[in-house]
């Protein structure tokens, strides 16, 4: 059942299918005629690459383990470019429920003490108008029943956009320099679920991974809407914008 907040919103913005942007008659994010390329039982818990093109071996695990609930292709690449550069902010119970269902799956009902997110530079923040992976981890918090908490990581503004960085060592390096802790940010022990939109070489999670154990947590798993399929040779190529 739909709640308030996206009662509302369908009155003010009549929902349009994520994947191929037709307005629908009605509730939902779909239209008749399109699928959702879904990852189930073919993402490596490790990377978050199809599981023939496992990137676990060259690069190691990004986390203690991921979950991916769409492929990054397509539509999929598109409803999201909207969600985050069109104001579609509306957009995020839908990718979060699909979240939910794919972090159930791969981790488990009770699997985490908090959920907090990969942070968006204030810059962009106040472009935007919202943090597209702080509105994803609220949802997701309500719906996992673990409490989200900020103030644990910073982005620093340092560095260049994310996905414009070519080959693997330029987007860590990248990383490095973009993502810091909080003053006081401190945990004891806590199971964290990291929540992201998109997993492309994972260098952007690997290091908000290495900052949260550093604080003190005790464990730190990715949940993200979508992964490219591809390995880290493949994506180099691709660019974009975070």
């Amino acid at each position: 059942m739909a709640s308030l907040w996206e009662r509302a919103l369908t009155l003010l913005f009549p929902h349009k299918c994520f994947l191929c942007g037709r307005v629908l008659a009605g509730e939902g994010w779909l239209c008749g005629e399109c699928g959702l390329p879904e990852t189930a039982g073919e993402a490596c818990p490790g990377c978050g690459k199809r599981l023939d093109r496992c990137v676990c071996e060259a690069s190691g695990p990004v986390c203690d383990g991921v979950s991916a609930a769409l492929w990054y292709e397509g539509g999929v690449r598109r409803g999201i470019h909207r969600y985050k550069y069109s104001g579609r902010s509306y957009y995020a119970p839908f990718l979060a429920a699909l979240m939910a269902k794919r972090v159930r799956g791969d981790f488990g009902d009770g699997a985490f003490d908090l959920v907090t997110w990969v942070p968006l530079h204030r810059k962009k923040l106040r472009r935007r108008g919202f943090c597209q992976t702080e509105l994803l981890a609220r949802e997701l918090s309500r719906r996992l029943g673990a409490p989200a908490k900020g103030g644990l990581l910073a982005h620093t503004g340092k560095g260049g956009a994310q996905a414009r960085q070519e080959g693997a060592a330029a987007r860590e390096q990248n990383a490095r320099e973009a993502f810091s802790l909080c003053r006081g940010a401190a945990l004891r022990g806590e199971r964290v679920l990291l929540v992201d939109d998109v997993l492309t070489t994972g260098a952007t999670a690997r290091r908000c991974a290495e900052l949260l154990k550093k604080a003190g947590a005790g464990e730190v798993r990715l949940t993200v809407a979508a992964t490219t399929p591809a390995g880290q040779r493949k994506m180099a190529a691709n660019g974009g914008r975070r």
